[in-house]
């Protein structure tokens, strides 16, 4: 299969430390046509500066779209967000300031901080019927083999980035990616694609080798496509 879904992408322009115009998410989205992606998930964060509500994220997708048919590119994209945690997103999701993709909340943790009281509120959401989808765990350089142990069992959906099987994001989360594969813990792998210049433009056939050394041919078309390709599908019906 060449084909695929990316399901975390900064890619709307004007939101967040993404894309900063149209032009810009124009050029991003042609790079990701010429790899094989067919469609993508818009997951601007929202977090400290970068509280953009719905309806302007909206307005900005209604845009893009609408530039896309100009230029005759095409690709389906679908609004999400990434959320760092916090003790009221479901206060935000009751407000219409963040988005989901159907009922699933792509979550973001400190990079370098500890959240200690994290079982309560994926308890709360889960308790809400919100599935959660945590972005990057192998970024989170306090995580340990038992906190991903953790987080599986209780249902945690784990996404990774492509290109931290490179060593992008350094050695310990390259070799933390390496055991998600290893173990079968990875639901999604995704772009996280801030700009057009992003290495994974250029060394995708080696991400995509390194990957599938790793869990195989058919793993490696659930995670890239198969997976999310269910989720978007739902949102369908």
């Amino acid at each position: 299969m060449n084909s695929y879904i990316d399901c975390h992408s900064h890619i709307l322009y004007g939101i967040d430390d993404g894309a900063k115009t149209i032009d810009a998410s124009i050029k991003i989205i042609k790079n990701m046509i010429n790899l094989g992606f067919k469609s993508i998930v818009l997951t601007p964060h929202y977090r400290g500066n970068y509280l953009t509500n719905n309806k302007e994220k909206k307005l900005r997708l209604f845009n893009l779209n609408e530039e896309l048919k100009n230029q005759n590119i095409d690709i389906k994209l679908y609004l999400a967000n990434e959320v760092k945690i916090t003790s009221n997103i479901l206060d935000l999701i009751k407000e219409d300031e963040i988005s989901l993709l159907g009922n699933y909340l792509f979550l973001e943790l400190p990079f370098d901080t500890k959240i200690y009281n994290l079982d309560k509120i994926i308890y709360e959401l889960q308790s809400n019927n919100i599935n959660i989808i945590l972005v990057h765990p192998e970024r989170y350089s306090y995580f340990k083999k038992e906190d991903f142990e953790k987080l599986i069992a209780s249902d945690v959906l784990f996404q990774v980035n492509y290109e931290s099987i490179i060593g992008k994001y350094g050695l310990d989360s390259k070799n933390k990616v390496k055991y998600l594969y290893k173990n079968n813990m990875v639901s999604f792998v995704a772009s996280d694609v801030h700009s057009s210049s992003t290495i994974m433009f250029s060394k995708f056939d080696i991400i995509k080798k390194k990957i599938i050394k790793l869990v195989g041919e058919e793993t490696f078309n659930d995670i890239t496509y198969n997976n999310i390709n269910k989720i978007i599908s739902e949102l369908k019906k």
